[in-house]
């Protein structure tokens, strides 16, 4: 049965054809091929779900680290071998305790881990000992998770740990980060550049309500650099800690528009006009997060649009029928060199690497985590 779901789902070989980009590249034919591996427990159970919050690659993607809810503890996957390699256990409670339910795992410079949950932040090192702690919580540490501000950490330059700052109760967000020297927090506006405003979503019910607000992809840019984007763009800025600039990188693609046209700001207790609001946000065009390919050292970055029927049933948020996927490639200086649609894929690849001139996509195949690999010959 497992083999023949992945002949049904993955057993694709196709080409297609790139558009041609701002510098005129002329017409490129991309050949697309997928195959599908698993990951090797052995006697243990690899723990099937990631998340980009909780895991991280190190420099040569050699080795995934990811956080095992199971076991409560760091799993180390070998890419080359696909092969669990190790685990690091934690502790929930007492002195080193991390929390119940972790909901980001982060690298440190200086080779220790952030581990932080809904309302506490560690620092630990790889034997389970925190040796440090800070308060996330910026407002509302007394209140429901739903009215908090917080910070989400993504990545540490130096002293420095960037992130969002969420304020739940407005339901927005904002670029920040926080300083382990001075114990303090910082904004960098950014939510503006992207129209973040023009695209909030709310549904009450009562007590329970139901939300969607844009928020901030941030990652490394080089050595010290980061790149933030949106989902809601193609346009991303470089931002340089040291000096506080950031450099604005836009893009006219010709599969889709280059980000979400409409406005959608909407509270309301009307399930059918949010339902409606959302399906035409969705519609539109929305972008990932940026892939570096280390080895051919240039970037990948999936966009896509969802097509959804005439009714939705009521509660929850409406189900997209099919999928529109497409793909970037970018230099290493952030400039579009090719865009095409990928008909391979039906899904939106949530999390993903580069290796191999492939790009790792992370399935969960029957409750073992799996890896779809899409093959691109440049």
């Amino acid at each position: 049965m497992k083999l023949l779901i992945l002949l049904l789902l993955f057993g694709l070989l196709v080409g297609c054809e790139s558009s041609d980009n701002l510098e005129k590249t002329g017409q490129v034919q991309l050949d697309f091929s997928l195959d599908t591996v698993l990951i090797d427990g052995g006697e243990q159970l690899v723990f099937p779900y990631l998340a980009a919050s909780r895991s991280f690659f190190t420099d040569n993607n050699r080795f995934l680290f990811n956080f095992n809810d199971f076991d409560h503890a760091v799993e180390k996957i070998d890419l080359e071998k696909l092969e669990l390699a190790g685990k690091y256990p934690f502790e929930k409670e007492g002195p080193s305790g991390t929390g119940e339910y972790v909901d980001y795992l982060v690298p440190l410079d200086s080779g220790k881990l952030l581990i932080q949950t809904s309302n506490q932040a560690g620092i630990f090192d790889w034997e389970g000992n925190k040796l440090g702690e800070f308060d996330p919580l910026l407002e509302g540490a007394s209140l429901m998770h739903v009215d908090r501000k917080a910070f989400q950490p993504v990545k540490v330059v130096g002293d420095q740990i960037y992130g969002q700052i969420v304020d739940n109760a407005a339901n927005t967000s904002e670029l920040g980060y926080y300083s382990l020297s001075r114990d303090e927090f910082s904004y960098i506006p950014l939510a503006k550049e992207f129209r973040h405003g023009d695209f909030n979503l709310e549904h009450r019910d009562g007590n329970s309500r139901r939300r969607y607000a844009p928020g901030f992809v941030m990652q490394a840019y080089g050595e010290n650099r980061l790149v933030v984007g949106s989902t809601v763009s193609s346009t991303v800025f470089i931002f340089d800690p040291e000096t506080r600039q950031l450099e604005k990188k836009e893009y006219n693609l010709s599969l889709t528009a280059n980000e979400k046209k409409g406005v959608y700001r909407l509270a309301t207790e009307d399930e059918s006009a949010f339902q409606r609001a959302y399906v035409a946000l969705y519609k539109e065009v929305s972008f990932g997060p940026l892939i570096w390919d280390v080895e051919n050292e240039h970037y990948f970055r999936f966009f896509y649009e969802y097509s959804y029927p005439d009714e939705h049933p009521p509660g929850g948020f409406p189900k997209h029928v099919s999928t529109a996927v497409y793909l970037m490639l970018l230099d290493n200086e952030l400039n579009l060199l090719h865009e095409t649609s990928v008909p391979q894929l039906d899904h939106v690849p949530h999390f993903t690497f580069a290796k191999d001139d492939k790009i790792w996509i992370f399935v969960n195949l029957e409750d073992e985590l799996g890896i779809v690999r899409l093959n691109i010959d440049l």
